[in-house]
């Protein structure tokens, strides 16, 4: 008998797994006659920027036990591109044992499109998730209230603008509606129609804008943006504005948070909004200047030498625009070298270049 049932269990399993869309002529179970699925899609990111990832999430509603799921999901040809999808199955309740399978169509094939659709104007990703049979229980899908259960990334395509859509659509002969009275008794399996099992599905858009929110060096100007560390220099002494030497860009808007009373010394905070949120942060430096008062003198070769004599420290982290700023002979330190070269500068001895960082001899 445990042997019978490991074979139904096996068979069951192979027709659905590789044979599922032709299992209808052996249904023996009965619809309930009030069948349902909806499928809501939604993405992570209201605007996305060219090269980034947007992750689409699709929640799925439904009312019946199905023992597997068919989805084409088409995407906007201009604004997507499928790379490095990251296609994940996550968790589909009680019944679910992880089984099943996602997959990817990047070369547009045409039996994904229905009608009023075409690959000349969208990509096609066909999703399909299998139930498996785990100690005579079929794993079924049912969530009247809905669950998030299928996700990949599409990627913004370089130079897109515009709203960019991700929806199933509704006219497919690609769905299935397979489904099972009681997940213990294979003989229960039964299948329905468009008609007689509806699907509704909810879309989701995402704006792509070709330039992210950023800053940029004013035209003509000598600023030197350090985006790996997040650092502004090519600056001069005693800014007290940076209008002349940095600007927002994509839309953003910049709040400065100067180091010094009406001073752009090092130290100083450039915060890159879009809106109200802050998307990146900018930390200037002139070279020489160690204490934020945006001037060069016998206070900062004090305080290199606090620093070499382990009277002074700075957080490696935090104040790292510090050790950028005081070390003028670029050997990794800030020590007496660079103090004597801060006081031959106040002495018209040497000049420093603040787009190197570097003293030079006049």
């Amino acid at each position: 008998m445990k042997k019978s049932r490991r074979l139904v269990s096996l068979l069951i399993a192979l027709l659905l797994a590789f044979g599922c869309f032709n299992f209808g002529a052996f249904a023996a179970g009965t619809p309930v006659g009030n069948e349902s699925m909806q499928v809501v899609v939604s993405a992570d990111k209201e605007t996305a920027y060219a090269g980034e990832y947007v992750t689409v999430t699709f929640n799925v509603k439904n009312n019946y036990n199905a023992t597997c799921m068919r989805f084409p999901v088409l995407f906007t040809g201009s604004i997507f591109e499928v790379d490095n999808a990251q296609f994940n199955l996550q968790k589909l309740g009680s019944l679910m044992t992880l089984p099943g399978s996602l997959g990817a169509n990047t070369a547009s094939n045409p039996a994904f499109y229905p009608a009023g659709y075409s690959a000349s104007e969208y990509g096609a990703v066909l999703i399909q998730w299998v139930g498996d049979v785990q100690s005579g229980t079929y794993g079924c899908y049912n969530q009247p209230s809905g669950q998030d259960c299928f996700s990949f990334r599409l990627k913004i395509k370089q130079g897109a603008s515009g709203v960019g859509t991700v929806l199933i659509p509704s006219g497919s002969n690609l769905f299935y509606y397979q489904a099972m009275n009681n997940p213990n008794d294979g003989n229960s399996v039964y299948t329905m129609s468009a008609g007689s099992c509806p699907m509704t599905f909810t879309p989701d858009t995402v704006s792509a804008a070709s330039q992210a929110p950023d800053i940029a060096a004013v035209a003509g100007s000598t600023t030197v943006i350090d985006r790996e560390n997040g650092l502004i220099y090519g600056l001069t002494e005693g800014l007290s504005s940076l209008d002349s030497y940095v600007e927002p860009i994509g839309g953003a808007t910049l709040q400065v948070v100067l180091s010094d009373e009406g001073l752009c010394g090092t130290g100083t905070v450039v915060d890159v909004l879009s809106g109200e949120t802050v998307v990146k942060t900018f930390i200037v430096v002139i070279f020489g200047d160690v204490n934020g008062d945006c001037a060069i003198n016998a206070v900062d070769d004090d305080t290199c030498n606090l620093v070499q004599n382990w009277m002074l420290n700075w957080d490696p982290d935090t104040q790292a625009h510090y050790y950028k700023a005081g070390d003028i002979n670029a050997d990794g330190r800030v020590d007496s070298v660079d103090a004597d070269l801060m006081s031959s500068y106040a002495n018209w001895i040497v000049t420093i270049d603040q787009t190197t960082g570097t003293a030079i001899g006049y």
